[in-house]
């Protein structure tokens, strides 16, 4: 299956971009050369923005626009897509997390925003290559994070895979300093970490779930490679619930996530 078959068009603003961007071309019997001839980009691009492994600018898109006649399509979604239209992926869900009381998180790959340093976050940007600025992406992370020294911060429930721990994002100074930050936030109140170790196996979840609860409503947010999909029907919510619980009854206690983490750390050279 290629890339471009999981992309899904009714649940990303971003998605649809890259569908209408394919059958536009494929329509117009261009090649993906072609195309990048056109928006000032390499072919690579091109095929990456199709699959949804990157995002086209508008000043990529809009002589695109001009040239098929779209009634500039084409750069009008972009600018909804970057607007944080893209409800189920990111507007929603950073609203959610704003007015939380409480956010439990299970992820099995990278450390979660909320408890990312600054080093943390911008390699994980440049390895993605998703965001066009990535200094001001860095910034709104850890802008975030301001609600966790504030009053009354929400409760923060996170079990981290155990890969996440020894998965090298940047170098090993930023790995090490990362560590360190997860030992430091530990211990604030109202926060807990836990891992699941790997001899507990395979939980069934694969990238990040997160359920959140304001004083209104309780929504899960699930999160895997560039997709995202947000839940609000009480059924699923319920079901991912019993899910989250099933995970952290398998997680190491927090004195023992704890030791383990001192653990990794101290195995980075």
């Amino acid at each position: 299956m290629e890339s471009h078959d999981s992309l899904d068009p009714r649940s990303s603003l971003w998605d649809l971009v890259a569908v209408q961007l394919r059958n536009l071309r494929l329509n117009h019997r261009w090649t993906c050369q072609q195309v990048g001839d056109v928006a000032s980009a390499s072919r690579s691009h091109v095929s990456n923005w199709e699959a949804g492994r990157r995002r086209p600018s508008v000043a990529n898109l809009a002589p695109l626009d001009e040239a098929w006649d779209t009634a500039h399509l084409l750069t009008s979604l972009a600018e909804h897509a970057k607007e944080g239209h893209d409800r189920p992926r990111v507007g929603s869900f950073l609203q959610y997390e704003q007015t939380a009381t409480s956010i439990k998180n299970y992820s099995s790959d990278v450390i979660p925003g909320l408890l990312q340093t600054e080093d943390y976050a911008r390699a994980l940007f440049r390895r993605g290559g998703v965001v066009d600025d990535i200094e001001t992406a860095v910034k709104d992370r850890m802008r975030r994070q301001q609600r966790l020294h504030e009053p009354n911060p929400p409760h923060l429930w996170i079990v981290l895979a155990q890969p996440v721990l020894w998965w090298q994002v940047g170098s090993p100074e930023v790995m090490r300093g990362q560590l360190d930050h997860l030992l430091q936030v530990s211990g604030l109140d109202r926060i807990s970490l836990r891992v699941l170790p790997v001899s507990a196996g395979w939980p069934g979840v694969s990238g990040s779930l997160f359920i959140m609860t304001t004083r209104e409503t309780e929504i899960v947010y699930m999160e895997a490679g560039r997709m995202g999909r947000l839940v609000e029907r009480p059924p699923e919510i319920c079901e991912f619930s019993v899910k989250y619980d099933e995970i952290g009854a398998l997680a190491l206690p927090e004195d023992q996530s704890r030791t383990l983490v001192e653990h990794m750390r101290g195995l980075i050279t």
